[in-house]
């Protein structure tokens, strides 16, 4: 409770400020349609302040904070504009890939909104933490995160000086990450070479496996998503590469291959010590 009235109050007087300085209102009321913004305004913003997340921040598997958000906040099981209008927030967070439809509905409602951008790159989602920390009025919170994300990559960059690259093919469904990728770029983070961008791939495409056998990868990395290292090993062609022969198949936690925030630094380690154990131990120092 004493915890509570000090946020509020903290709150009221950033408010204060802010019209006292002629800036944007620090919002109480923050609403999350993303799960990149789930995860990071779960360590940055109190709970009374945040009224709504997205249903993917309680699935495991899939979010990297399952069990933090209490029962109290909303859910949006989808892009609900009625019900995001009904919790009237004081801020949307959104991010470059939000619907552009539901973006314009924000837009006419009358809601303040923050848009997330640059999360295809290791440097992008850091600053993609310092802007919603800005937008939220949890700057001191955002900058500790940032600080914690370089750490970890920093000394990710240490033992890996010098180490010999494998090169690493990402497949799921006949699809993998090309250049301007965030799953390319953690590749990259943690001590690889990217087939994809290797062969010519932009974006998350199907490259056809044809082409995939031929650049014959050193390891194939895959998520944990049930099926996803079946399928590969079933492939009729993939199947045949010497890295499934011999075992050479990465399974990342989804939840660390698909994360658009500060847990990004923390897949770059997982996935080091995967490709490079000798260098890199599974749990951090």
């Amino acid at each position: 409770m004493k915890r509570a009235r000090a946020c509020a109050m903290a709150g009221f007087l950033g408010l204060a400020a802010s019209l006292a300085a002629g800036e944007e209102p620090v919002p109480l009321r923050v609403a999350s349609m993303n799960l990149s913004a789930d995860e990071i305004l779960a360590e940055i913003l109190p709970r009374e302040r945040l009224v709504g997340v997205t249903r993917f921040a309680d699935e495991t598997g899939t979010s990297n904070i399952v069990g933090r958000i209490p029962p109290s906040v909303f859910r949006f099981q989808k892009a609900d504009i009625e019900r995001l209008v009904a919790l009237a927030p004081d801020l949307v967070v959104v991010s470059e890939y939000t619907d552009a439809d539901f973006l314009r509905l924000v837009e006419r409602s009358g809601m303040r909104w923050h848009r997330m951008q640059g999360l295809s790159s290791i440097a992008g989602v850091r600053q993609a933490i310092l802007d919603l920390g800005r937008a939220v009025g949890g700057e001191e919170a955002a900058r500790g995160l940032a600080e914690r994300y370089d750490a970890t990559l920093d000394e990710l960059s240490r033992r890996l000086h010098g180490a010999k690259r494998p090169r690493v093919l990402y497949w799921s469904g006949e699809m993998t990450a090309g250049a301007d990728t965030a799953i390319g770029a953690l590749i990259e983070a943690a001590g690889a070479v990217n087939v994809g961008r290797e062969m010519g791939v932009r974006g998350i495409t199907p490259p056809g496996a044809e082409r995939a056998f031929v650049a014959d990868p050193d390891v194939i990395l895959v998520s944990s998503w049930p099926g996803t290292l079946e399928a590969v090993k079933a492939h009729p062609l993939l199947s045949q590469l010497h890295a499934v022969r011999e075992g050479r198949v990465v399974v990342l936690p989804n939840e660390r291959l698909i994360a658009l925030s500060q847990y990004t630094a923390d897949a770059c380690w997982d996935l080091a010590s995967r490709l490079h154990p000798g260098r890199v131990p599974r749990r951090k120092p």
